[in-house]
């Protein structure tokens, strides 16, 4: 059975309001999940279909829209990967924290805020970590314009 298949089996008669698109052909198998199931997904990912891994978070920017990429992995058990995704709004780019669920998600959901500015709510440590508590804007976002000058510094150069 497919991961992608057995994802849905694990999310029962909820499966029909987490999972807008899934895409299981290829090398790049991926699920699209509505942001605020991201945990409910991850949850039945890591307790029902044997996700033993989040090894990385990121963000995407398109432009009329932010995506978050989540790339899951099982190493023990019929060995793989899926990832899920989920897409939220340039004006509001909000999604549910994993950081709860899975330590590595900490990292990785902190520079996915640092670089594009998406939010991940309830995070414990929501803060930069690349770039300086007073930094203006995400540096990753299309619209980011970046400053001629910072602390005295010259950033034209």
């Amino acid at each position: 059975m497919s991961w992608i298949a057995a994802f849905t089996e694990a999310l029962g008669d909820a499966a029909e309001n987490v999972i807008e698109e899934a895409h299981d052909e290829g090398n790049h198998p991926f699920v699209r999940v509505r942001a605020e199931s991201i945990v409910e997904a991850a949850r039945a990912l890591r307790d029902k279909c044997g996700a033993e891994m989040l090894h990385q978070i990121s963000g995407v920017d398109y432009a009329e829209h932010m995506e978050v990429i989540y790339h899951f992995t099982r190493v023990t058990r019929d060995p793989g990967f899926l990832c899920l995704k989920v897409s939220v709004p340039r004006d509001n780019p909000v999604v549910p924290t994993l950081a709860h669920e899975w330590r590595a998600a900490n990292w990785t959901e902190r520079e996915t805020w640092d670089l594009l500015g998406i939010r991940f709510d309830g995070h414990p440590h929501h803060y930069r970590i690349l770039l300086a508590e007073d930094w203006v804007g995400h540096p990753l976002r299309k619209d980011y314009e970046p400053p001629t000058e910072y602390h005295g510094i010259d950033c034209t150069q």
